[in-house]
């Protein structure tokens, strides 16, 4: 494999009765499901077994015969016998997403946020602030770099412990990474990897699964 994959999913096909219980049954990561058990809103644990459901197609898709799962020292999962396929995933709203490369990669979905000033001067450098508040569309403005910070952060695997302001995400010359990105109806999905300029993407449905 020698190309980046992203792939969304709307979980909502989870609602439908018994739809549920037989993802359950089908999922092959037992933290996974036993994590879903701990929500306590249903919506919540649709979106804990839609993006697991849709990794593991993914993963199967990919190459990977063994999906037992190891995890670093900040929480990401890994593939523990296939260090040729790395994945990562992300959920909002009513969408999950997976990304499948054959290099470290992060994902972000953002279902869209109203634009919080209080909230980007806490997160976001007076670069990507002027950036936000200049743009047409402040909210959308906002849910992208919003986004792109979560991504990046992702790909790295580091979670929060850097300063987020300490960093910026505006593409540009002297960028070791790379974001691709999908404007999804009210969600904005965003890729980032060191090595792919362009993700590929698509739908996906447990349902219509192949």
């Amino acid at each position: 494999m020698s190309l980046l994959r992203c792939s969304y999913y709307d979980v909502s096909e989870l609602s439908r009765q018994g739809m549920l219980d037989r993802a359950k049954k089908e999922i092959m990561w037992e933290q996974r499901a036993e994590k879903a058990e701990r929500y306590r809103f249903d919506k919540d644990k649709r979106l804990c077994m839609g993006a697991g459901l849709l990794a593991q197609d993914m993963l199967k898709k990919a190459g990977a015969a063994d999906l037992r799962l190891g995890y670093s020292q900040f929480g990401k999962p890994y593939l523990l016998t296939h260090s040729d396929i790395h994945f990562n995933l992300s959920h909002d709203g009513q969408i999950a997403v997976c990304a499948v490369s054959d290099e470290a990669v992060g994902v972000d979905v953002q279902q869209l946020t109203v634009y919080d000033p209080k909230v980007a001067g806490r997160v976001f450098t007076d670069d990507e602030i002027g950036l936000i508040e200049g743009a047409d569309d402040r909210d959308a403005a906002f849910t992208q770099m919003w986004a792109r910070k979560e991504s990046l952060i992702k790909l790295y695997g580091t979670g929060f412990l850097k300063d987020a302001k300490e960093f910026s995400v505006q593409q540009g010359e002297g960028r070791s990474y790379f974001f691709s990105e999908l404007p999804l109806e009210e969600y904005y999905i965003c890729v980032c990897s060191e090595k792919y300029q362009e993700a590929e993407f698509s739908g996906w449905a447990w349902s219509e699964r192949e």
